[in-house]
């Protein structure tokens, strides 16, 4: 169940993303104190676990409402009271969870609903020879079932063996290379 389109899509990049190992939705509620000494509760939108061992907290909101919200002081006094909650805390708005990144995320979650180990295994082949940034179309090119590869190369994006290169939405045109392993975006 999710509040707001923003959240789902959030939910759907998130679990799409290599480096996260483990999403938890609606997390709380977190008790904290706030600046006049009243003890607040407040529910976390997400907590990931990261594949680098540090957990992070996500709070999803239009970003009109960020501000007037007050939820960038919330998640301050949340994380100075409360450490054990996560490493790093985060507010995320449409400006991060754009419409191109919840395409892309989506289409990877039904590659990896979808997998065929056969299909992956023979992309995984070629992609294990790449030396920079291709497009996906010459990946395909060279692969033995080109029909089917796109979503092999979707679920290499997904399994973090490739990374898509540049901005848009993952087409066959679209630029991925070996996946660099020094960090995280979300």
């Amino acid at each position: 169940m999710f509040e707001s389109t923003l959240e789902r899509d959030l939910a759907y990049i998130l679990t799409t993303t290599p480096s996260v190992v483990d999403v938890r939705d609606q997390v709380g509620p977190v008790e904290y104190v706030d600046t006049d000494g009243v003890v607040r509760q407040h529910t976390l939108d997400f907590v990931a676990d990261l594949e680098d061992g540090t957990r992070t907290a996500f709070a999803v909101k239009p970003a009109r409402r960020v501000g007037p919200s007050g939820i960038g002081r919330t998640l301050e006094l949340i994380r100075d009271q409360r450490p054990g909650v996560a490493d790093r805390f985060v507010v995320r708005t449409g400006d991060h969870i754009t419409r191109d990144r919840a395409v892309n995320a989506r289409l990877l979650h039904r590659a990896l609903r979808g997998r065929d180990e056969a299909h992956i295994a023979d992309v995984k082949a070629v992609a294990s020879t790449l030396r920079g940034c291709v497009a996906i179309r010459e990946i395909l090119a060279a692969s033995r079932d080109p029909g089917q590869g796109f979503m092999a190369v979707a679920c290499l994006i997904a399994d973090g063996v490739l990374e898509h290169v540049g901005p848009g939405r993952l087409s066959i045109d679209s630029f991925v290379r070996p996946r660099r392993t020094t960090g995280t975006n979300h």
